[in-house]
């Protein structure tokens, strides 16, 4: 039997508590513009949305692995996840209708997302060293290449930039 992952949250003085538990591979954490928490689990392939009195309900399923530290939401309220297993890029709508906003990318290695004031969204990708630019309108470039691993820390990406 696997590691089951929890969920703990840190009071400003140091508390802990236990939110969730039973995760297979609990890796990424975004928050909505409502105060709702979304966490991907990789090792199930779903996303599970928890309200800020703590519901939590499963917002997404059927992944095929939705990517750590890759979830990250447009100026709209929309979620975006990068897929490990299949190297697209889903949007969910707030009412978790999904869509595919980028495929055939030959990503290997997804693993964060970030959106930047003009609504372009940056994607790194372990595996070749580069970092993804896309238009709100679809079109896409490479914003970088040539880096050493842009999938780790902030620190890193600073390091290589």
């Amino acid at each position: 039997m696997g590691t089951a992952y929890n969920l703990y949250e840190y009071t400003p003085g140091g508390v802990q508590s236990n939110v969730a538990s039973g995760f297979n591979r609990a890796d990424g954490l975004a928050f909505d513009s409502a105060g709702n928490l979304f966490v991907s689990d990789n090792g199930s392939g779903s996303i599970y949305e928890f309200t800020p009195s703590g519901a939590r309900s499963t917002f997404a399923s059927g992944l095929g692995g939705p990517a750590g530290l890759a979830l990250a939401f447009n100026g709209a309220g929309n979620l975006f996840d990068a897929d490990y297993s299949s190297g697209n890029v889903y949007e969910f709508t707030t009412n978790g209708t999904r869509s595919t906003f980028a495929s055939g990318l030959g990503v290997g290695n997804p693993s964060r997302l970030a959106f930047n004031s003009a609504g372009n969204l940056f994607l790194t990708d372990g595996n070749s060293g580069n970092i993804y630019e896309f238009t709100p309108n679809g079109g896409s470039s490479t914003f970088a290449s040539g880096l050493d691993d842009p999938t780790g820390p902030t620190r890193r990406l600073l390091r290589d930039g």
